[in-house]
């Protein structure tokens, strides 16, 4: 049995679309289980209108917390976790189901998000653009990410690695860490035939927000256990893009002063090219040169952006032990 876990709060826009995506796909054996957090909206009064299981948390806890909470009364052996600002593409369901039942040593899968964000505009293009890619180029098909917008794994492992860290109370990278302790029993594997589509950042201020606040925390968990990822925007090949981005910028600063330096910005812009040609050249395909050429300029800033949040998580992980 699958049973499909969605965390909610103040989620009311997003509830028909996404339980209309799930119900219309013919899934035998399967429930739904609306974990919500202590919504202020109508997300209640909405997801009652349709066959779930809706379970109220006693007090606002987060995304961690609700998913465990979740799981604990998921009837099904296997969890697919999902967010509550997506829709489930047609044949995703099935996907998850077929996937377990023809990979049944496989314990762990996650889906992608499309290239075609929820909501419009540049930036959640390029985002969605840019997580995809960098997701589907992993090699072998095993990845070190769990992204519980689009994941299923069977109840057993989840429960066996000990679920989400419910220090994390927001949606912060509650998921990264849980990744890193399913890596050290299982394998996490990617099948792009599950699919989303996702809402995400609206605007630059909002992007530059939020790389901050998950750089910041995700180098607080790298710092922990020493562990890089091989898929998804946290791979090296975009840090060292990050790097290049800041250091950069910086020589650039120094030309008036130190002449020479300008030979230090070319060679690591070049470098900066050369890290980003992958997911340069898929974007100028799907969505043409300006795209990718715009694309370029907000990787860029987005790079000084992680860096100095690198610098701000080194200092501040001490004083946070």
């Amino acid at each position: 049995m699958i049973s499909i876990v969605i965390p909610t709060y103040n989620s009311s826009r997003f509830m028909p679309g996404l339980l209309e995506s799930i119900f219309k796909q013919t899934v035998d054996n399967m429930e739904v289980i609306i974990v919500d957090d202590c919504s202020k909206d109508d997300t209640i009064e909405i997801v009652k209108a349709y066959p779930v299981k809706v379970i109220q948390m006693e007090k606002n806890g987060g995304p961690a917390r609700a998913r465990n909470r979740g799981v604990r009364e998921a009837k099904g052996d296997i969890i697919f976790f999902l967010d509550s600002d997506v829709l489930v593409l047609d044949g995703t369901v099935r996907e998850v189901k077929d996937y377990f039942e023809n990979n049944p040593s496989a314990n762990c899968v996650i889906g992608v998000c499309a290239t075609q964000p929820l909501n419009k505009g540049f930036v959640p293009t390029y985002m969605a653009m840019f997580e995809y890619i960098h997701l589907v180029s992993a090699r072998g098909g095993r990845v070190s990410v769990f992204a519980p917008r689009c994941g299923a794994i069977k109840k057993e492992l989840f429960q066996r690695v000990g679920g989400y860290d419910e220090s994390y109370k927001g949606a912060d990278v509650e998921d990264f860490e849980l990744a890193r302790r399913i890596n050290r029993e299982d394998s996490i594997f990617l099948n792009p035939n599950m699919l989303v589509r996702h809402q995400f950042v609206n605007n630059l201020s909002e992007a530059v927000r939020n790389y901050f606040k998950r750089a910041v925390m995700w180098i607080h968990l790298f710092l922990k256990d020493r562990q890089l990822d091989n898929a998804g925007p946290t791979t090296p090949s975009n840090g060292i893009a990050a790097i290049c981005s800041f250091l950069s910028f910086f020589s650039l600063l120094l030309i008036p002063a130190v002449p020479a330096a300008i030979h230090v910005f070319w060679t690591l812009i070049i470098i900066f090219l050369i890290s980003n040609l992958t997911w340069w050249n898929f974007m100028r395909k799907e969505a043409g040169l300006l795209f990718a050429v715009r694309a370029l300029f907000l990787n860029y800033l987005l790079g000084i952006d992680i860096i100095v949040a690198t610098m701000y998580g080194l200092v501040s992980y001490p004083l946070k032990k």
